[in-house]
């Protein structure tokens, strides 16, 4: 069972959003249910904090009036409860990527405030991918990475990917696999905390997969994987010979 949190400080959204979920779970049958619908932050807190729920989803809107609180800091909040939550955010802006990244926050969908027609459709959507995305864990989580890159997710199998590294864009990772190569909002550090002991970052630019070494040069600071160049940092060679020596 999902448990899903709803906050908004205008009713008449609140009451929308609520209605389409409502109405969503019966018409797909998802094994979701409404537990809190509120416009006050501090309630939908009260609420968590009184749930037993393990799998809790939360939409949550961007900007309270009146309010100790706005979504990013109400999204801290619940992390320091439920960090394993999903987050969704309801918003009239377009861009709110880097401020996830200042409150260290993932959010898993933003829903643009638009039409009745568009946010009946985002809702929708982002139900069914949230769907999506647990039956992918039910298959086997540990074997693949997901992120979301634009509007999709994606699932890449572990056993494909060479290696990630910073891209020149702010805020952004780059995954090397096999046959693959994608841009997604990501930190390196992170992405080792769900990976790690199977992936090493080696360097502030490189996350390494360990089976996937091909050549240790640490004369040079470098390592070769599928005929590409990953640096190593000089406090991070002991580390690395000592997770290599593991695995072998």
């Amino acid at each position: 069972m999902l448990n899903v949190f709803i906050c908004d400080d205008e009713k008449e959204i609140l009451d929308f959003i609520s209605k389409e979920i409502e109405n969503q779970i019966i018409i797909q049958n998802y094994d979701m249910k409404i537990i809190s619908s509120t416009i006050n932050p501090k309630n939908l807190i009260d609420n968590l904090k009184k749930s037993q729920s393990k799998r809790n989803l939360y939409f949550l809107d961007v900007e309270f009036k009146n309010s100790q609180y706005d979504g990013f800091a109400l999204g801290k909040e619940i992390r320091k409860i439920d960090p394993n939550g999903t987050i969704v955010y309801i918003t009239s802006y377009k861009d709110l990527a880097y401020k996830t990244f200042q409150y260290h926050l993932e959010a898993f969908d933003y829903i643009i405030k638009d039409t009745d027609k568009k946010l009946r459709e985002s809702i929708c959507d982002c139900l069914k991918s949230i769907i999506e995305s647990m039956v992918q864990e039910t298959i086997d989580p540990s074997e693949f990475y997901t992120f979301k890159t634009g509007e999709r997710l994606c699932h890449i199998p572990l056993d494909e990917i060479d290696y990630f590294e910073t891209s020149p864009r702010s805020h952004y990772v780059v995954l090397h696999a096999k046959h693959d190569r994608k841009e997604f909002i990501g930190n390196l550090s992170d992405i080792e905390k769900q990976l790690f002991p199977r992936f090493l970052k080696i360097h502030r630019s490189y996350l390494v997969a360990l089976d996937k070494i091909d050549q240790l040069d640490l004369n040079n600071n470098q390592v070769f994987i599928e005929g590409n160049v990953c640096l190593v940092s000089r406090k991070m060679k002991s580390k690395l010979l000592e997770e290599m020596n593991r695995i072998r």
